[in-house]
């Protein structure tokens, strides 16, 4: 007799997440990161952000990034997000979603 083995072709996803980094308490003098994935309208999105910080927050200076991996869309490696933790005190990202 012959026997059929029906499997699930369905794959367990896998789960990751991490904390979110604590939030700063106060910005005045800090270096903000604006990240861009280079979605339309998220550089457009990321200047007016940067217009409003300045306002609100004397002193403040901004460093721009994109993802280093992509064409039309560029993604965030782990040695992009490790850069910029190491270079600013807080990052705004856009996805033009």
């Amino acid at each position: 007799m012959t026997q059929l083995e029906v499997l699930n072709p369905v794959a367990i996803p896998v789960r990751h997440s991490v904390a979110p980094a604590p939030r700063p308490a106060d910005l005045r003098g800090a270096t903000i990161g604006l990240y861009w994935n280079m979605k339309a309208g998220g550089d457009e999105a990321l200047s007016r952000v940067e217009v409003l910080l300045r306002e609100r927050f004397p002193g403040t200076t901004f460093k721009r990034y994109h993802g280093s991996v992509g064409f039309l869309m560029r993604h965030c490696t782990p040695e992009d997000s490790d850069r910029m933790a190491r270079e600013v005190q807080a990052v705004v990202g856009t996805t033009a979603d």
